[in-house]
Formats: structure tokens, C-alpha cells, sequence
């Protein structure tokens, strides 16, 4: 009986070794297709599958924009070329650790792409009517959440006569929730920047990069920041230079409704900035923070129609954002520290308002 429990565990043993010998990289390729034909102007989808991560890159060829690089399906344009050309892509995987020991593999994949004339539809009929190219404009490709602009496609034929297609195209869109499509007319709905393109048939129009962001009270906002990046540094990303980290200055935009509570908010926020850059000079640079401490009562005490925050305490209320890692809090404990022992003198309050750094008028009619 012994014996016989022996065998029946060497024989489990062998059939399991054999199923992950079954499932190496050999019998499991990552990529489905390695060799893809396409035409100037179509979609390329290349799909892998069997690993729990990807990441997809251009090795060679005319470069293209990669669209969903990081998931199982890496797609693109085909670029116009005059001749035939080859783009090679790599997609490096994270597998399962049943199927092999090096759970890290690599694997590429050949486009050849052709000119538009070189590969045909059989079943097309080859006369005056059939479709050459489709040019597709779109008259403004920087829109505001919310807002219209306008679209054509314009087919061309091989008798060289044009028609508007616009209203029989098929959309080809990285991000179908980002925008409604009707007729001519394309809105905004979501913050972020698409890739569009019309299709009819077999033939693909010119690819449009489209920029769709957040304005509010005539404040255009900055793009959402990588987190890691953002908090990897002590002033993080301000990539509008207005003095106010990207993260901080969306808090403030969304948070507050009034212009003004806005603009106050901003002050502090950029006071907050200069501080921190170098607490030594605290003494130097606390007249920064002092004018936002009175601009701030200005608005409280004496126009509270135009200001009420939660509590009204701006400063309170965005302390927490901005001193949000140890580099950020630690740089404002030096500055406190090096205020210690200083004597620093209330202002006059007919004073306040010149201490804020904006123009009220400005801002009221969404100036900034």
C-alpha cells in the first residue's frame, strides 16, 4: 500500500511537471499576431494575452503615438509613408510564476505598412466613384469641458470630387466618454486629450489631437499631476508657473465658488511657496505671509458679501494640502523655528487690501 501511494505521488509529480513544461514560452506566445499588414491612415490593434502586466514600446520605424500602452492591446495609427515600410513594437510582460521561472519575458511584433494604393479591397469596384482619402478638421482643438466646436469630414474620390461624409462616418475615439459627437458638432465632456479619427469603409481619416480642459471663472486649470512625481520634490509640479503647485491649485478651484475666496486662496498658496523654498530667510520672507493673513481679513471683516469660506479660514483649510509630505512640513517647522525670538507688528487695517496681489476688478470679470 505503501509502495503503491509512492508511485500514484512520482506519476502527480511528472504529469505536473509535464503541464507547466505545456505552458512555457513556446507553447503560450504573448503576442497573438507578429506579423501585421495595415495601410496608411487605418487602426493597428496588436492583443497579448497570458501575463497579469504589459508594457508596450516602439523599437523601429516611423514613430507613432502609442494609445493604452500599459494593457493587454497596444493601438496606433498607421503613419502615410510613400513605400513600404516596417515598424516594430515590443511588449515586456509580467507572467504568471506557474509558467516559467524568468516571470519577465519580452516579444515583438513586425507592422508592414503599405501606401494607401498598394493594398486594395478585392471586392471593390474599381471605378471613378470609389474612395480615395477622407480629411477630417476639426476648427478648434482646445475646448473647455462643456463646449462645442465644430467637424467635417471631407471625402475624396479617385475622380478627385469631394463630398461631405460627416454624417455617415464611423468615429474612431481613445476615449468615446470624453466627447458627444452629433452631426458637425462635437462637445467636451471630460478633462483630458483624445485621439479622433473617421472611418468609412475600409478607408481612415487623418488622426486630430484634441486638448479638453477645465475652466473656471475664466481660470483655466492645470492638468491633474502624477501624485509620485508631484510629491517627490518640495514645490512639486507647477507646470502654468503661476507660482501655486498643480494639485494645490485644482483643490482650490474645485473647493471654493466665489472669485474672490479664489484669489485669496491663491495668495496663500503662493506665500506658502516662497516660505518653504528657504526657511532661514523666514524672517525676509513673512511679509509674504502677512499680507495673505491681512488680505484675507480685508475680505472677512469688511466685504464678507464676496467671501465665505467654510469657516473662514483659508488658511487652515489648505495647510493640510500643502504641507502634505515630511520635505513639505519639516521646511515649514525651520521657518517657524527661525521666526522664534522676533517681533512683528500688527497693520494698520486701512492697509489690508493693499497687502492682497491681485486686482479685485480682474478678477470679478474672470481676468486672471
Amino acid at each position: 500500500m505503501k509502495l503503491q501511494t509512492t508511485i500514484i505521488t512520482i506519476l502527480t509529480t511528472l504529469l505536473l511537471a509535464l503541464f507547466i513544461s505545456g505552458c512555457s514560452k513556446e507553447a503560450y506566445p504573448i503576442i497573438k499576431d507578429k506579423q501585421v499588414n495595415a495601410i496608411s491612415g487605418e487602426r493597428v490593434d496588436l492583443v497579448a494575452s497570458h501575463a497579469d502586466v504589459y508594457s508596450w514600446s516602439q523599437v523601429s520605424g516611423v514613430k507613432v503615438i502609442l494609445i493604452n500602452a500599459n494593457t493587454a492591446t497596444l493601438s496606433f495609427i498607421v503613419p502615410d509613408v510613400n513605400e513600404t515600410e516596417s515598424l516594430v513594437f515590443e511588449v515586456e510582460a509580467l507572467m504568471p510564476s506557474i509558467f516559467e521561472d524568468a516571470n519577465i519575458r519580452k516579444e515583438r511584433a513586425t507592422v508592414t505598412v503599405h501606401p494607401l494604393n498598394v493594398l486594395k479591397d478585392d471586392n471593390a469596384t474599381n471605378n471613378s466613384n470609389q474612395l480615395k482619402s477622407i480629411a477630417l478638421t476639426i476648427s478648434n482643438t482646445s475646448l473647455n469641458i462643456d463646449t462645442n466646436t465644430s467637424l467635417n469630414a471631407i471625402a475624396t474620390y479617385k475622380d478627385n470630387t469631394t463630398k461631405d461624409i460627416t454624417d455617415e462616418v464611423e468615429w474612431i475615439n481613445t476615449d468615446s466618454s470624453a466627447t458627444q459627437i452629433d452631426s458637425h458638432n462635437l462637445k467636451a465632456k471630460k478633462e483630458t486629450n483624445i485621439i479622433l479619427q473617421a472611418k468609412l469603409n475600409t478607408i481612415t481619416s487623418n488622426a486630430v489631437a484634441l486638448e479638453i480642459y477645465q475652466n473656471i471663472n475664466g481660470h483655466r486649470l492645470p492638468p491633474e499631476p502624477n501624485k509620485i512625481l508631484n510629491d517627490a520634490t518640495l514645490l512639486g509640479i507647477d507646470s502654468n508657473n503661476n507660482g501655486v503647485r498643480d494639485d494645490v491649485e485644482r483643490w482650490i478651484f474645485e473647493e471654493y465658488k466665489e472669485p474672490i475666496v479664489q484669489a485669496v486662496a491663491m495668495q496663500n498658496a503662493r506665500a506658502f511657496g516662497i516660505i518653504l523654498v528657504d526657511p532661514s530667510r523666514a524672517r525676509e520672507t513673512v511679509k509674504f505671509m502677512q499680507n495673505q493673513v491681512d488680505c484675507e481679513l480685508y475680505y472677512e471683516y469688511y466685504d464678507s458679501e464676496q467671501f465665505a469660506p467654510k469657516d473662514n479660514e483659508l488658511y487652515e483649510e489648505s495647510r493640510p494640502l500643502i504641507l502634505n509630505t515630511r520635505e513639505r512640513s519639516r521646511a515649514y517647522y525651520e521657518y517657524n523655528q527661525a521666526l522664534s525670538g522676533g517681533v512683528y507688528l500688527a497693520r494698520d487695517s486701512d492697509t489690508y487690501k493693499d497687502s492682497c496681489d491681485f486686482n479685485e476688478t480682474k478678477v470679478n470679470r474672470g481676468e486672471w
